[in-house]
């Protein structure tokens, strides 16, 4: 008895995906979605160059703090 119902509920939640799925691609325009996912590739991508300056920043004191010295610099 057990192995029918959970038979009927893994069938249940895969048609309550499917028919979720279906409800979201008619309702949502493709175009507005690409233009969302463009927004949220530049916000992550200016909070990713933010962070990384941030810690540069953040290394480069510690650095000096730690060691007195100033951090090695890049060659050119």
């Amino acid at each position: 008895m057990t192995d029918r119902r959970d038979a009927i509920a893994e069938d249940l939640r895969s048609l309550a995906a499917d028919l979720k799925s279906l409800v979201e691609s008619a309702t949502t325009d493709p175009k507005e979605r690409r233009k969302k996912e463009r927004q949220w590739r530049a916000l992550y991508g200016a909070l990713s160059v933010l962070t990384a300056l941030a810690a540069r920043r953040a290394a480069t004191k510690a650095w000096a703090v730690l060691t007195g010295e100033r951090p090695p610099a890049k060659r050119a």
